[in-house]
């Protein structure tokens, strides 16, 4: 019975210090498993970055390992373009952003034929950064590559039914 009034007791006061923090303030939560994101228009090019990344924490810090396949769309002079890539990413927690950094695995598609053949030939994909934040259950922020946008990233879930 002790025992039981006082696991109340820390409930009660856990749930008092949660509610005393700041209206802008979030408990530190853990960011692994799979996501998704979506970038904004990207300025001056009309493209959209997309992707599923996932993250995994590195053992006894508070730091990520992580890895994504993006897939560029862009509305260009010549029509509509796509690129395929592989990253490999760190996610790290800076002043309660989290800073994704990543490097370019490789190119796994691109279209149409004679885009992918001159972005296979350049490999002129430059990796894709993040710096985001923890917003109602989603993460919230900016993209910045060669470009900058604001990017939104959710829980990816698989339907059930």
């Amino acid at each position: 019975m002790k025992h039981a009034r006082r696991l109340g007791l820390a409930a009660v006061i856990a749930t008092c210090f949660l509610a005393a923090l700041p209206a802008g303030a979030q408990a530190p939560s853990d960011i692994s498993g799979a996501w998704k994101f979506k970038t904004d228009v990207l300025p001056n090019k009309g493209c959209i970055i997309s992707g599923d990344m996932t993250f995994k924490r590195v053992a006894k810090t508070s730091d990520y390992a992580c890895s994504f396949v993006s897939r560029e769309d862009c509305d260009r002079p010549g029509g509509p373009t796509f690129t395929l890539v592989k990253q490999l990413c760190t996610a790290k927690t800076v002043k309660g952003e989290i800073v994704i950094t990543s490097t370019i695995d490789r190119i796994l598609d691109a279209g149409p034929a004679a885009f992918k053949e001159s972005m296979f030939a350049s490999q002129a994909y430059a990796p894709d950064h993040f710096k985001v934040h923890p917003s109602k259950g989603e993460l919230i922020g900016i993209f910045h590559s060669s470009r900058e946008a604001g990017v939104r990233f959710w829980r990816k879930q698989d339907l059930v039914g």
